[in-house]
This record gives structure tokens, C-alpha cells and sequence, in this order.
């Protein structure tokens, strides 16, 4: 299982997390926007949601300030 936590507004993305299976049990992870922008911009991960049987890849977006924020291919209505 995983999962996206929204701005209130539902505009942005501000955490992401899931639950990891191991050979010793289930763990559970999140991630800051900050630190997941980070690990895709070092192409170490690659996140996705999944709705409906359908994949909404996780993207990193740059606004004209140079703010970095993360999206879905897509309106992020579909994740909520």
C-alpha cells in the first residue's frame, strides 16, 4: 500500500509513503516532498500512485520561481 498526502487544497503534493514487506515483516515508510524530489532527481527512485487499476507516474514540476513541487501526469484530482 501507498499513498500521497495533499496540501489542503489539494493543489500539491507534500508527502508521500507506503508500507514495505520484508522477510521479517512490514515497515512502514514516508518521505518529505523535499527528500523525494531528491531521490528522483538523483534517479535512485521513481514514484507512482495507483488508481483503478491504472499508473499515475510521480513528476517533479518547477514553477517560474524555481520552486519545486511533485504531480501526476495528469490532474492531481485523480489522486484523491
Amino acid at each position: 500500500m501507498t499513498w500521497v498526502k495533499t496540501a489542503p487544497d489539494g493543489a500539491e503534493i507534500v508527502a508521500i509513503g507506503g508500507i514495505r514487506k520484508s522477510f521479517f515483516g512490514k515497515s512502514q515508510w514516508r518521505l518529505s516532498m523535499e527528500d523525494a524530489i531528491a531521490l528522483i532527481e538523483q534517479d535512485e527512485w521513481r514514484f507512482f500512485v495507483e488508481i483503478d487499476e491504472e499508473k499515475a507516474w510521480l513528476d517533479i514540476c518547477e514553477d517560474a520561481d524555481g520552486g519545486k513541487t511533485i504531480s501526476a501526469d495528469g490532474p492531481l484530482k485523480i489522486l484523491l
